[in-house]
């Protein structure tokens, strides 16, 4: 992970970029639906337009996490990514509901898709653009771990197999006279789409209600602290990921002999050796002289 500040040019451009597909994609899918009368393309231009208005909330959201912190926000703005990852699971979740009460009805009621060649073509042009998006948006996240721009990713990996699922659906029923395909094919991708609602709700109340990271990460931070020759104990660790950084806390126990100034280089060399690691974090480090008998943390 790179330092924050350097990736925040990329952060942003994947957010505009994002916009710019989205609308793209609408453009395109309204025009099929209109000439075709397919409900697959009608539940995959709904998804375009969910994403595009989860493309905004993402935009508006990275926006914000790239301000400073300031006197009232002293941890910066790193949650209003975790609030669009909400928001976004929230209308996708409506876009599926969508889907699947169009998919019902042309069940009941089938019917033949029009001009199934250019459905066919608007499609494949949407599947392209998409997979372009994607391999731009997942450069950014191994460069920033953004998380809003993580969320939109997902979300259009799977869009891309949603397409690939209206494309199977417009042949087989444009060009014979199984009509109930496309019905039967909005259904599934409304259960994908619902699914996904699901996945990034669970990640942005991982954000939103400070959940620890990942148990890999806090051993790794605690080998690193237990490293350093002059420490001799550690407790108390607490992490929360904010959606573009760690935020770290706990105490080391040091030498009760030591003097402030000692103890003062120790911590410095430790929130170095953490930070070698986990670059984009910050660190609160408490320091207690070994053997002292004090409440510790009971998840410890």
């Amino acid at each position: 992970m790179e330092n924050q500040k350097n990736t925040d040019p990329l952060v942003r451009s994947a957010s505009i970029a994002s916009l710019l597909v989205a609308s793209t994609l609408i453009v395109l899918k309204y025009y099929g639906w209109v000439t075709t009368t397919s409900v697959s393309l009608l539940g995959s231009l709904a998804d375009s337009l969910i994403d595009f208005l989860a493309s905004v909330f993402v935009f508006i959201a990275v926006s914000y996490s790239l301000l400073p912190a300031d006197a009232k926000h002293r941890f910066g703005y790193d949650k209003s990514e975790g609030l669009a990852a909400f928001i976004q699971s929230l209308l996708i979740g409506i876009s599926g509901i969508y889907v699947c009460f169009e998919a019902i009805t042309r069940l009941l009621n089938p019917s033949q898709i029009n001009q199934p060649n250019i459905a066919i073509w608007i499609i494949l042009v949407s599947i392209a653009l998409t997979i372009a998006l994607i391999m731009y948006q997942k450069y950014v996240v191994k460069k920033s771990q953004s998380m809003a721009i993580e969320s939109d990713q997902y979300h259009y990996l799977t869009d891309t197999f949603i397409n690939l699922s209206v494309l199977f659906s417009i042949v087989i029923t444009g060009w014979t006279r199984f009509t109930f395909i496309d019905a039967v094919v909005g259904l599934l991708i409304s259960g994908v789409v619902l699914y996904t609602a699901f996945i990034l709700l669970k990640k942005s109340f991982k954000i939103l209600l400070d959940q620890e990271i990942q148990s890999s990460h806090r051993d790794q931070i605690r080998k690193i602290a237990l490293q350093h020759p002059q420490v001799l104990g550690f407790h108390d660790l607490r992490t929360r990921d904010t959606g573009r950084k760690y935020i770290i806390q706990f105490h080391l126990e040091l030498d009760p002999k030591m003097s402030l100034l000692e103890s003062h280089r120790i911590t410095d060399e430790v929130t170095d050796n953490v930070l070698d690691v986990y670059p984009n974090s910050e660190l609160i480090i408490h320091t207690d002289p070994l053997g002292i008998d004090e409440a510790r943390d009971q998840f410890e």
